[in-house]
């Protein structure tokens, strides 16, 4: 057995890690066992599967959102201003249409700006704030992630959230492009 331990050492694993490993390898094992010798485990077994990977899912949609929404919060006075002058500017009358070049770099310069903070904000929400009052966003959601798996880095999980942060944000896009299509002077 201590040479086990001291082959384990010149791989680079202390004797610390070892204890965890082989509770979940016999884990695996008894998981394993019970589900192929019983009928009713076999069966059941991937529905119980599937409903962990769901809640993990709604955890890191919600998560995903609420990340996504507060960085929008921060953008959305700009955002708001921006599609506020051009559906005014749009509101009046044809003859007072005088400067449809100058709206089109408005709205352009407005929209670089409301993209990088939006970024901006999005990246302290993920990767941490030294000025925010709270310790967790001080951290990040990434460094919390981090945190609760022993200060490694999960791959699937950030893979999955990285998608869902994604796919928020790609539909916040299909939302305002079509209001921005529908300004007169992009008509």
């Amino acid at each position: 057995m201590e040479q086990i331990f001291k082959l384990l050492e010149k791989v680079g694993v202390e004797r610390t890690d070892v204890k965890p490993f082989v509770v979940f390898v016999l884990g695996v094992a008894i998981a394993t066992i019970v589900l192929v010798a019983t009928p009713f485990f076999a069966t059941i077994g991937p529905v119980v599967l599937i409903v962990l990977f769901g809640i993990i899912f709604s955890l890191l949609w919600f998560m995903a959102g609420y990340v996504v929404f507060r960085s929008l919060l921060i953008a959305s006075v700009g955002l708001g201003f921006i599609i506020f002058v051009g559906q005014a500017y749009c509101d009046l009358p044809l003859s007072q249409h005088v400067a449809d070049d100058s709206l089109m770099t408005l709205i352009g310069f407005g929209f670089i700006y409301v993209v990088a903070q939006f970024c901006r904000s999005l990246y302290r929400e993920l990767f941490g704030d030294r000025e925010a009052k709270e310790e967790w966003r001080q951290k990040g959601i990434i460094n919390l992630f981090k945190e609760a798996n022993r200060n490694k880095h999960s791959w699937t999980i950030l893979v999955i959230y990285g998608l869902l942060i994604s796919l928020f944000v790609w539909q916040i896009y299909s939302v305002i492009k079509p209001i921005i299509d529908g300004l007169c002077i992009y008509q």
